[in-house]
């Protein structure tokens, strides 16, 4: 019988706030969370994956909801996953809410170039549009419950040079996520590499006590592009290792 009020008690308070939601261990399983704290990431690149599998994505509310409807999209081309694991220093997802829809802060974002050995900025100009296709500067949309969200965003990008895309937002009280969509094509250099809706990229942070399992995704459909093929491929994958170090800067982590 005490056994039972433990575990009703457990119930209620996960109801009621998120101390009982969500342990990494328990989402990722035994053997991914000890690679997550000895490596900080795990990672899966697939191409040409007629399955649209998304073989780390949790196995939460949000990141279902958020990620669940990515195989209908059929982009196939490119398939990006990483896991990482990172200390909540004293913030919360209402803070991670706030960070994710701050879209101003991804400018200056730097990323390592394997082409050119060296770090560079990734997103020289970053920044929340008037909508899909007029470029006037708004300001970021940060205040309150992020859920239900959208906004519209130009990240002018150091190799794909201007994109504009779609941000929408899905909030509760363990869990909070962002996923942008191309829409307006992307190019590198002067080939058009991408079309509109042709991409994709998520995140979402999973509160799990004293750390957030943050997973991000990206799916891509892109022409064949013979030898400029391998080189697109390795510029968007970058984007997620990039888009996390920012928002993990300003949860506090050290990258």
């Amino acid at each position: 019988m005490k056994k039972l009020f433990i575990f009703m008690a457990a119930v209620a308070m996960g109801i009621g706030g998120s101390a009982f939601s969500y342990t990494a261990r328990d989402i990722v399983g035994e053997e991914n969370y000890d690679i997550l704290k000895k490596e900080g990431k795990i990672q899966v690149n697939r191409f040409n994956d007629e399955s649209n599998t998304l073989e780390l994505l949790p196995d939460t509310e949000v990141s279902k909801k958020v990620f669940g409807g990515w195989k209908e999209l059929n982009l196939t081309s490119m398939t990006g996953e990483n896991l990482y694991l990172l200390p909540k220093n004293g913030t919360s997802i209402d803070d991670v809410s706030v960070i994710l829809r701050a879209v101003s802060r991804l400018e200056g974002t730097e990323y390592y170039s394997n082409r050119k050995k060296r770090t560079e900025i990734l997103y020289k100009n970053a920044y929340c549009i008037k909508d899909a296709s007029d470029r006037t500067k708004v300001p970021d949309m940060t205040e309150g419950n992020a859920d239900g969200q959208v906004q519209y965003c130009l990240l002018d990008d150091h190799s794909l040079g201007k994109t504009n895309y779609r941000i929408s937002y899905t909030q509760t009280a363990d869990e909070v996520a962002a996923e942008f969509t191309n829409v307006s094509s992307v190019s590198y250099g002067p080939v058009r590499a991408v079309s509109n809706g042709n991409l994709v990229i998520g995140a979402v942070f999973i509160d799990c006590g004293d750390e957030y399992l943050v997973y991000m995704a990206e799916k891509a459909d892109f022409f064949s592009l013979g030898f400029l093929e391998d080189k697109i491929k390795k510029s968007l994958l970058s984007r997620l290792d990039a888009i996390y170090g920012c928002f993990m800067k300003q949860v506090g982590g050290n990258k």
